[in-house]
């Protein structure tokens, strides 16, 4: 009898239960990815019916789809991180979400303006993506010249701080 009451007390140590709250809130997650995914195919079906009625045979650019999954990735990562912090937890994984959200927020504010400031150099269509240690820039053109090419890398060196060797300027052409 002794035996098994240790054992148990052993199970529910706060370092074991803060173990099996994580994995609770990693289950929760990954239930409400697939709820999400289930809405979005939904919704996704109906808006792609809505624009196939308005706009028989206009495809989509690759700069919108690309946004688009950009986004839709973005909303579910901030909601992951979102449901962590109201879960709770011990103050190391909250600090860890909290890191990882502002993280996020920075890299979607730098992305933002330096597409925009590009945009403003003549290129129509621009995608930033920025990840840890590298940022790509793909733009809209058959072909770049050197000079548009270092116009494009001053403004991704100013707005993201990012090392020119860490950056990767290239045509979705």
């Amino acid at each position: 009898m002794r035996l098994s009451t240790l054992n148990l007390k052993k199970l529910l140590t706060r370092r074991n239960m803060t173990l099996l709250g994580v994995c609770l809130l990693l289950l929760a997650a990954v239930a409400a990815n697939i709820i999400m995914n289930r809405s979005e195919e939904k919704l996704t079906k109906a808006d792609t019916a809505a624009v196939s009625v308005s706009a028989p045979g206009a495809p989509q650019s690759f700069f919108d789809v690309y946004r688009s999954e950009r986004d839709t990735v973005r909303t579910q990562e901030l909601a992951y991180l979102d449901a962590i912090v109201a879960q709770g937890g011990d103050e190391g994984t909250l600090s860890d979400a909290q890191k990882q959200k502002m993280t996020l927020v920075s890299c979607m504010e730098s992305e933002l303006n330096t597409e925009n400031l590009i945009r403003a150099k003549g290129f129509e269509e621009v995608i930033v993506s920025m990840h840890n240690g590298s940022v790509n820039v793909i733009v809209d053109a058959d072909a770049l010249t050197d000079e548009q090419v270092a116009q494009i890398l001053d403004i991704v060196l100013r707005e993201t701080g990012e090392r020119a060797e860490n950056i990767k300027v290239s045509t979705a052409q």
